[in-house]
């Protein structure tokens, strides 16, 4: 296994303080090395030793869907406010820049993720999963953050009204899924 592949799984492991069932993968695929927690976190290791940098992708098998009966958008707009930061890290995008990377999340139906990618370092590899743990447990969801996200979420949702295939596929979806969560916009109602 090589080294940065060695590093990231003892960086997971000591993150999630959990002990592995074993240390050798579960599954091995083309060269995609899976492990598993006892916890049930599943890590995917996929070395491209072509790129200098290293991409860091945290799913999360929660979305849109998960939704009570008259809550839209609520996992998307929880994606957005994880960015905010914890007491440790007062403004995740900014320190994610200041290390030469750039990041983003998606939310959809069934899950939402965080990915990241920095310059191909140990040091990077470690501070995004820490990061990414403490965002997990610590995130700050404030007032004044939430309203100035609220604008940045309902400017994406304008946007899409415009798009004829997004259209399309909400009314597709709220047709064939009248009473299921796949029927609401994962963007919301207005």
């Amino acid at each position: 296994m090589p080294t940065l592949l060695r590093l990231a799984t003892l960086c997971l492991l000591f993150l999630v303080a959990t002990p592995l069932v074993a240390l050798s993968p579960v599954t091995s695929v083309e060269g995609i090395d899976e492990y598993r927690l006892d916890n049930g976190l599943r890590i995917l290791l996929v070395p491209d030793e072509s790129r200098p940098t290293t991409t860091i992708n945290i799913t999360y098998f929660v979305g849109s869907k998960h939704e009570g009966y008259g809550e839209t958008g609520m996992a998307h707009l929880l994606e957005h406010m994880l960015f905010f930061g914890t007491e440790r890290h007062g403004d995740i995008k900014a320190e994610i820049s200041e290390r030469g990377g750039f990041a983003n999340g998606t939310t959809w139906y069934e899950r939402t993720n965080y990915f990241q990618t920095l310059p191909a370092e140990p040091g990077n590899l470690e501070w995004a999963l820490r990061m990414e743990a403490d965002r997990m447990v610590n995130a700050l969801i404030r007032e004044e953050d939430l309203a100035s996200e609220m604008t940045v979420v309902r400017n994406e949702f304008e946007i899409g009204e415009n798009n004829p295939f997004r259209v399309l596929l909400q009314r597709v979806m709220a047709t064939a899924y009248e009473w299921h969560g796949y029927g609401r916009a994962t963007i919301g109602a207005r």
